[in-house]
């Protein structure tokens, strides 16, 4: 890309967000999600839920946002309503989660003995093995679990990339 070709795009970017032309609603529940902003992310995801009630991707944000405030009820609420219309692994993980969280672990860990990430295996056999390993871990704290379980869920991302690398 040339100097110009990115200076033009920057410009054009920088035009919509001065003119008040907002991100679609899951963009900007995204960016508050990345800000660490969970009460304004829920005020966006609600809002493109308006529009669109059975969006997963708007749900499971939503479902997101409420997890890192520590409100598992409508976590759970967000979460199991996105899987009710179909099958989606990140709402399923953070379903898990949030159950574990709340302190319902027999719940959450059953729900990620079964996770299931259709075509991709290694991220599947990662996230089900850590759940295994850590179930009889009594002592372990959620935290020490959530932070076990995304640390199985990058390794099994990484895992995919790699097999998907020519010559593998």
């Amino acid at each position: 890309m040339t100097k110009k070709v990115y200076l033009t795009t920057i410009s054009l970017s920088l035009l919509v967000i001065l003119i008040g032309c907002p991100p679609p609603h899951q963009t900007s529940g995204n960016i508050s999600m990345a800000l660490k902003d969970y009460e304004q992310a829920v005020v966006q995801y609600q809002k493109g839920l308006e529009s669109d009630p059975d969006s997963v991707t708007l749900l499971t944000g939503l479902g997101r946002a409420h997890y890192n405030l520590g409100e598992y009820d409508e976590a759970i609420e967000a979460f199991q309503h996105s899987l009710d219309i179909e099958e989606y692994p990140l709402a399923s993980f953070y379903l898990g989660l949030t159950y574990i969280a709340k302190d319902e672990r027999e719940k959450g860990f059953r729900i990620l003995h079964a996770f299931r990430y259709t075509g991709k295996r290694y991220l599947t056999k990662s996230v089900r093995d850590m759940a295994y390993y850590l179930e009889p871990q009594t002592t372990a704290t959620s935290e020490e679990i959530t932070t076990k379980m995304f640390r199985a869920w990058n390794d099994g991302l990484a895992m995919e990339e790699d097999a998907a690398r020519p010559g593998n």
